[in-house]
């Protein structure tokens, strides 16, 4: 199996492990972006769940795999709203934070330190095309290799189930605001968090994603709110759904 991952890109997130679930801290925007992530992943989840399921367990019976999952700030979100939730990541110090999070929320979730070409050679019975529903939410850009993340990825789900990516555009905007205005300017991210030679356009990702069967046909842009208060104390406001994809987006569809 090839290595998709960056390990100086590990180490970083690694470091800052401890830092996981303060919401001010070096990830916020990830907090922040967590009501409108949830937003898209629901108007997709429609696709594959059970249509009695309208309450607040509306994915229960979804097993799902959250990759790059770090300290646990979407699983737990996931798994609060039913699904049975899967959450790898490379970095083993923020893996136990997750697992440390989510025994003081009273959750199940299976978390691992593990990457996703890893998973498919250790557990290939338990886990080959064996997943309703993969979340990859601000990890494509983080990877070495999309051509195999990408090969993962279909062979860990299964033929009908739900893929979904949220990344950063490939564009004059989403390098300039994604990249040095949030890392050099607000420094709301540490400096160094991104390599925009790995940032991908939406139409290069659904080119990719359809060379593995994998096919997007939803895509939506997610855009921040910034009051005067959020530039004063270097942070962003909420992310809302927007049809302007050229700094934040998300991709989802189906493997067939």
């Amino acid at each position: 199996m090839t290595n998709t991952i960056d390990k100086r890109e590990i180490e970083q997130f690694s470091s800052l492990s401890n830092k996981w679930w303060d919401k001010s801290g070096p990830f916020s925007p990830l907090h922040s972006f967590s009501k409108a992530r949830i937003e898209f992943i629901l108007q997709n989840a429609n696709r594959i769940i059970n249509q009695e399921n309208l309450g607040s367990n509306i994915l229960s019976g979804i097993k799902c795999l959250d990759i790059g999952c770090g300290g646990g700030i979407l699983s737990e979100r996931l798994a609060r709203l039913g699904a049975t939730v899967t959450g790898i990541d490379a970095s083993h110090s923020s893996i136990e934070v997750a697992k440390q999070h989510s025994i003081n929320s009273r959750l199940k979730i299976n978390y691992k330190c593990i990457t996703t070409s890893k998973l498919l050679e250790k557990e290939k019975k338990k886990v080959l095309n064996k997943f309703d529903m993969i979340i990859a939410s601000e990890v494509i850009e983080h990877v070495n290799n999309r051509k195999f993340f990408l090969s993962d990825i279909a062979n860990l789900c299964r033929s009908g189930g739900l893929v979904i990516f949220t990344t950063i555009n490939k564009s004059f905007l989403g390098i300039l605001l994604g990249k040095y205005f949030a890392e050099n300017i607000l420094k709301i991210i540490p400096s160094g968090t991104h390599d925009i030679q790995k940032f991908i356009t939406p139409e290069n990702l659904i080119k990719e994603a359809n060379e593995n069967n994998i096919i997007l046909d939803n895509l939506t842009g997610f855009t921040p709110t910034f009051k005067i208060e959020n530039i004063f104390n270097k942070e962003f406001g909420e992310f809302k759904l927007s049809t302007n994809m050229q700094i934040n987006y998300g991709a989802a569809g189906i493997r067939l």
